[in-house]
């Protein structure tokens, strides 16, 4: 290993390895440090490797290694703090692009990036396009310098407007535009008021609200234009609601099965918010436990709306293709590699 310094692997944030599934990619993957956005690898091979770095995965500098090794272990990787950075891994089985699942974001918890993703064809989603995330709120100055490195460009964001008024979005300098997708969430928050709730009350109101998402004409009409932004390659892009889990946890299943994402993968995925949001909602957790199952995802909500989706149009593909006019061919041009 050519580093010489130590990196406590202290508040890590948490990083999912299963994202994409070659040798190579599951044997590594980059963290970074949600406050000071110090940069590690982590690595788990007895064979030798090498890592490069760059600006871009276009950019990354081929003639020197940024580390090298024949271990495993974590690694600190001195690369800028205040811009993101992409990584070349090559090791005896093989080579991958990497960068950081979950984005070092101090003022954000379901921050991350789809790329690496592979498909059932064995392309994967390419890293720095395409990001979902929670609300913009609380994003810091260094949160927002970071993304303008990317450079993020659009913005999306799924929020009603009330949602929008209390909790206005942060941009990082140098947006292009912001679209506003309103999807209303419905009146399932007033569930924590009310006298004799049970999970099983909520769980069913939960399941209602994604037969709506993917049912209802409104809601059919604004996953059409999502799907419209995508395939114009406005990227850059961040797409967002309150939570980072409901509405844009069903954008994002939609957007991951239109390039073929296998559906554990996609499952995984999405359940993977409750990971990333318990610091966020543990204190509604101990005010009251059936809050649970408000302010995290289960299974049974996404395949709710799957179940919808096959009983009123025959499969997820179909209604891509016939319902939400999705280009699946542009799609897959545009996002994988």
């Amino acid at each position: 290993m050519n580093v010489n310094k130590s990196l406590e692997k202290k508040n890590n944030i948490k990083e999912p390895i299963y994202h994409v599934a070659t040798d190579v990619y599951k044997e590594a993957r980059i963290i970074r440090n949600k406050y000071t956005k110090l940069a590690s690898l982590e690595i788990n091979t007895q064979s030798k490797w090498s890592l490069f770095a760059g600006n871009s995965p276009e950019t990354i500098n081929l003639d020197t290694p940024i580390a090298t090794g024949k271990d495993h272990g974590i690694y600190p990787l001195y690369v800028s703090t205040s811009e993101r950075s992409y990584f070349k891994l090559t090791t005896d089985h093989g080579e991958a692009i990497l960068s950081e699942t979950q984005l070092p974001m101090a003022g954000g918890y379901n921050f991350r990036d789809l790329g690496g993703m592979q498909s059932s064809n064995g392309k994967h989603i390419k890293w720095g396009k395409i990001f979902r995330t929670d609300d913009l709120y609380n994003l810091t100055p260094e949160d927002l310098q970071y993304l303008s490195s990317i450079p993020i460009n659009y913005v999306i964001d799924f929020r009603y407007k009330d949602e929008c008024s209390s909790a206005p979005d942060k941009f990082p300098n140098g947006l292009k535009k912001c679209y506003s997708l309103s999807i209303k969430p419905g009146n399932l928050l007033s569930l924590r008021k009310q006298e004799g709730v049970t999970k099983e009350d909520i769980i069913e109101k939960m399941m209602d609200l994604y037969r709506i998402m993917v049912s209802t004409p409104d809601c059919i009409a604004i996953f059409k234009e999502f799907f419209k932004i995508m395939e114009r390659g406005e990227n850059p892009l961040i797409f967002h609601c309150s939570a980072g889990k409901d509405r844009t946890g069903v954008a994002a299943s939609l957007l991951l099965f239109s390039l073929d994402i296998p559906y554990k993968t996609i499952m995984e995925d999405y359940m993977s918010s409750n990971e990333y949001l318990d610091d966020k909602y543990l204190p509604l957790f101990e005010e009251n436990p059936i809050n649970k199952y408000l302010y995290t995802v289960r299974p049974e909500f996404l395949e709710s709306a799957i179940s919808e989706i096959n009983k009123k149009y025959g499969c997820v593909q179909s209604y891509l293709q016939d319902v939400l006019d999705v280009k699946i061919d542009k799609m897959k041009e545009i996002y994988l590699f």
